[in-house]
């Protein structure tokens, strides 16, 4: 595949943490930060890498970091605000989303998710660790996902799990559930320390 046919890349780093206690995405799991890993991780699949972050992240950033980064444009208190704030950056190519918080995730999944994309449909996920519902912190998004999800915003609909629930969309089995578990709190931070 030619490099400016891949997607970007966005490592979701917006969330409050507040269950954790700390930033997330400065937490080290395989021996640099867990934001930077996820960088050199997605970097063979993507045209270009950035950073969501919100508006007080932003402000604590180095101006090299800051300029590979996409600021939260909507203030929506939503992982969603990070996905659309990248397709206000680039509306046109797909967008590989990671979370900061899947501390296994290898490129076992990313090759899976790449292979199995069908750019036809509005994303290409994963069914969630649980195999029931798609996991929306992992995949790669369409630009057609854009008018659909601003559709949903406008009716009152915040949940990017919702809106992959009710439009088309390419569900994959991952071939390691285990990747796609979050580490949300210091316990299990512990837990799935790789």
């Amino acid at each position: 595949m030619n490099k400016h046919d891949l997607p970007n890349g966005l490592v979701l780093l917006g969330g409050r943490s507040s269950r954790m206690g700390e930033d997330k995405s400065r937490l080290v799991y395989h021996a640099k930060p867990q934001r930077n890993h996820l960088v050199e991780l997605l970097r063979p699949y993507c045209h270009q890498i950035y950073w969501s972050v919100n508006a007080p992240q932003w402000m604590g950033l180095t101006e090299a970091e800051q300029a590979m980064s996409i600021v939260d444009a909507y203030n929506l208190n939503s992982p969603l605000d990070g996905i659309l704030s990248a397709f206000l950056c680039n509306s046109t190519r797909a967008w590989f989303v990671v979370a900061c918080d899947m501390p296994l995730l290898t490129s076992r999944s990313l090759n899976a998710l790449r292979s199995g994309r069908d750019p036809e449909k509005l994303a290409t996920v994963f069914f969630d660790s649980d195999g029931l519902l798609p996991e929306p912190l992992l995949g790669i998004y369409e630009p057609a996902f854009n008018p659909v999800a601003w559709q949903a915003v406008e009716n009152g609909q915040m949940s990017p799990r919702k809106i992959l629930l009710h439009n088309p969309v390419q569900l994959l089995t991952a071939p390691d559930p285990r990747e796609l578990t979050n580490a949300n709190d210091p316990a299990t931070r512990v837990r799935l320390r790789p």
